[in-house]
């Protein structure tokens, strides 16, 4: 009988009865709800009052509406309620952010931003010169030109003198070296003779012969000075130019290398000695037989500097049973400068020298009679005499 009491109540319980899910309501529309009960009315009996048709829900959201901002959507209205105050104050601080750049980029702020400065009558050419070089080559050779300059080349004539010399009289003009000796085209300064007329421009430049394939604007890149400059010292109306013109280039300057020769320092002595042994056919100092000496030997006592005689670049170091330790210089235009019985290095092969670097020491190595400086100057591979460029 227990058992099947027990056997009933296990399982034969009867069915649950299943009950319709109560309806949660959120914060805000439980407070749109609760604005329609009556001062007093609990929340159960406002339930058991309800009228089934939608009047008293309208009601209460017509009511709750009221309490929110005005004229701002309900779903807005509703971020705005549960927002917290410091989103709302991080949101308008992010807000202001973007909107400062587009305020400056404003019509009124643009026009403040490029207002000129008031400029006196005395500036308004330097602001000018300003314009004229570009940025590019404010830091040229030719951004050195005073603004005053900017005006037509002229020429003046000057008769040479008894005890004039070049630097002289580039001096008395104002003028630098590079441009007494392009405009008139001297080869030699020590060639200058009394009655010779030289042409003087009235500003720093070089005259120059265009070459075929010349272009203005390589012209102007090579030199560094601006095309406009080209085009306004040499009253060209285009930079269409023709092999043979004559350009003027203002601010330009000879090279080293091409000063050093007018002046007669295309090569210097690479040291301080006594003459030895000169280019040419000579006897052999330990044989006596007649050989042909390809430079010229400079005595004096070990460890003496040795100079570059031309700015250039070191080819080859070494040693041979002939020089002994010797260095070997490459040089433009096809020059080459040899210097022999060495007796240490300054310099390292690959390395660029300019003229009168010290490359090495004076010794005694190789084939030698004494400590001495075999130095040999060589064009496209062939012996010169060094008098020919040594003065």
């Amino acid at each position: 009988m227990i058992n099947a009491l027990e056997h009933q109540r296990v399982y034969h319980r009867p069915p649950a009865i299943s009950r319709p899910k109560r309806k949660r309501f959120s914060s805000i529309s439980f407070r749109f709800l609760s604005a329609a009960r009556k001062p007093g009315q609990g929340r159960s009996a406002f339930r058991r009052s309800r009228h089934p048709s939608p009047r008293p829900m309208l009601k209460a959201l017509s009511f709750a509406g009221r309490s929110c901002v005005q004229r701002i959507p309900y779903r807005i209205s509703a971020v705005f309620t549960e927002a917290k105050k410091i989103e709302i104050i991080l949101a308008g601080i992010l807000l202001v952010c973007i909107c400062i750049p587009l305020v400056y980029r404003s019509p009124f702020f643009a026009l403040n931003a490029y207002k000129l400065p008031a400029l006196e009558s005395s500036d308004v050419e330097k602001y000018l010169f300003q314009y004229i070089i570009p940025e590019e080559i404010q830091d040229s050779k030719a951004a050195a030109l005073d603004p005053q300059l900017i005006k037509s080349l002229s020429l003046s004539t000057y008769t040479v003198k008894k005890g004039d010399t070049l630097s002289e009289i580039a001096r008395r003009f104002k003028l630098n070296l590079d441009t007494v000796i392009s405009y008139n085209n001297i080869r030699d300064a020590r060639a200058l003779r009394p009655g010779a007329v030289l042409n003087l421009p009235n500003t720093n430049g070089l005259k120059y012969r265009v070459r075929r394939g010349d272009y203005l604007g390589g012209i102007a890149k090579k030199f560094g000075v601006p095309l406009n400059f080209l085009l306004d010292w040499n009253n060209l109306q285009s930079s269409v130019i023709n092999p043979g013109q004559k350009l003027f280039i203002p601010a330009a300057r000879l090279s080293e290398h091409e000063l050093n020769r007018v002046l007669g320092k295309l090569f210097i002595y690479p040291m301080r000695g006594r003459i030895t042994s000169r280019f040419g056919m000579r006897k052999d100092p330990l044989t006596g037989v007649k050989r042909f000496h390809n430079g010229v030997d400079l005595a004096n006592s070990v460890g003496t500097p040795v100079l570059a005689a031309m700015a250039g670049r070191v080819a080859m170091t070494g040693y041979n049973a002939h020089f002994g330790k010797y260095i070997i210089l490459s040089h433009s235009e096809g020059f080459q400068t040899l210097y022999g019985h060495l007796n240490s290095f300054k310099i390292r092969r690959g390395v660029n020298v300019k003229q009168g670097q010290i490359i090495g020491t004076m010794g005694n190595t190789g084939y030698s009679t004494g400590p001495h400086l075999h130095f040999s100057i060589f064009r496209k591979g062939e012996p010169v005499d060094p008098f020919r460029y040594l003065h």
